[in-house]
């Protein structure tokens, strides 16, 4: 417990040193971090957005390609029937 509060007091102290020395030298590096935080944020924003719509595009194209292969499928198995290839169990009538 004490090494733990210890620990607390030293990066309390480290800190302080390290925040009393970038105001020493002005706000510049302050200010220069807040810049490339700030172009970073912009950048991750479009790219976001590019993703997203890329990703809107693929599901769009998915659904079209599952709803085709699924009409495919229905005029395979009807075609199958007809010709008593297979026949399928549904409900049986007695």
């Amino acid at each position: 417990m004490f090494k733990l509060l210890r620990m607390f007091i030293y990066l309390v102290i480290i800190a302080g040193v390290v925040i009393a020395f970038v105001l020493w030298n002005g706000g510049d590096k302050i200010r220069w971090f807040g810049k490339k935080s700030q172009e970073a944020g912009k950048t991750m924003k479009e790219k976001s957005e590019y993703i997203g719509e890329k990703s809107d595009r693929l599901q769009e194209k998915i659904e079209e390609k599952t709803e085709v292969i699924e009409e495919k499928l229905k005029t395979v198995v009807e075609k199958v029937e007809k010709h008593g290839i297979i026949k399928r169990e549904g409900e049986k009538k007695e």
